[in-house]
């Protein structure tokens, strides 16, 4: 669907992308990190013909936009980070102002799937931000385009609003939708991405199934509570355990994590337990793709 093979942008002498390639499958959500600056705001704008690049290439659904007359031959849908609508227009109206055929009827439709059917006739002017947000989602739908490219569609929203823009994102997959989307929210990430590509200072540190990353990275942590201070000598003990990859003390509470997700807890268990210190309790829990991003990046 979407096939970037070493793209290199520049503004001035600032160097944007150097040289990523990227690869975004057919009906699959793709998830596009990186912190701010790295180069998703500028990867997904080339993508929307809105940004040229000097060098490499980009095949979007099987067309090489360099031999494109324009953007607009190209059947995308794109909700822009910031999407901007005339204010005096209606709903309705503004989707009919997109459509490439108008269609009352498929408006409407569109409009309706978006969680507007009730304000279809007011005006823009007075949308709510997670109301412009679901009315951007249906301008990226209107075209009946097979990708659609969301630029941090979930920002700014508060968690009702987000978790209605992912789900209307899993409804779009469901259509037989292919869909890109950059996002500094990981959990949003982790809660609908089939594939992960994650850009650095204009380069791409990985690019990845969900599953694979996730089973890579994100191993099980206990964290132990002890009546008392956790001693250096009682954490190398620990360490030295075949099935742990580190351990780490903060006064009473130690801190350990496996090598891998499908290790038994029970060695573990028995390994903090011979230790000479009385334990209060303990939980288990994972760490997230934002450990992982933090990591990366740092």
């Amino acid at each position: 669907m979407i096939e970037i093979k070493n793209l290199h942008k520049h503004f001035g002498q600032f160097h944007a992308l150097k040289g990523i390639s990227l690869n975004v499958k057919e009906n699959e959500i793709y998830g596009f990190i990186g912190h701010n600056g790295a180069g998703k705001s500028t990867t997904m704008n080339i993508l929307a013909g809105l940004s040229h690049f000097e060098e490499g290439s980009c095949v979007i659904v099987g067309q090489d936009v360099t031999k494109l007359d324009k953007p607009g031959d190209l059947n995308i849908g794109f909700l822009p980070e910031n999407p901007q609508f005339y204010p005096w227009m209606t709903a309705m109206e503004y989707l009919m102002y997109c459509s490439k055929h108008p269609n009352r009827s498929k408006a409407k439709e569109v409009i309706e799937w978006a969680g507007l059917k009730q304000h279809a006739n007011r005006k823009i002017k007075g949308f709510s931000r997670g109301m412009k947000q679901r009315l951007g989602l249906a301008v990226a739908l209107i075209n009946d385009p097979k990708l659609i490219i969301l630029d941090e569609p979930s920002s700014a929203l508060d968690p009702e609003g987000r978790s209605e823009v992912l789900r209307l994102m899993i409804e779009l997959k469901s259509m037989g939708k292919t869909i890109i989307f950059s996002s500094h929210i990981l959990s949003d990430i982790e809660r609908i991405c089939d594939r992960i590509g994650m850009i650095a200072n204009g380069e791409m540190i990985f690019e990845k199934s969900l599953t694979s990353l996730l089973h890579e990275n994100v191993k099980p942590i206990y964290d132990f509570e002890f009546k008392n201070a956790v001693s250096d000598s009682l954490v190398e003990q620990i360490r030295g355990h075949k099935d742990i990859l580190k351990a780490d003390a903060n006064e009473n509470m130690l801190t350990v994590q496996l090598i891998q997700n499908e290790l038994s807890p029970k060695p573990i268990l028995e390994a903090v337990l011979s230790l000479d210190a009385e334990i209060m309790g303990f939980s288990l829990r994972k760490n997230n793709l934002e450990s992982l991003f933090v990591k990366e990046v740092n």
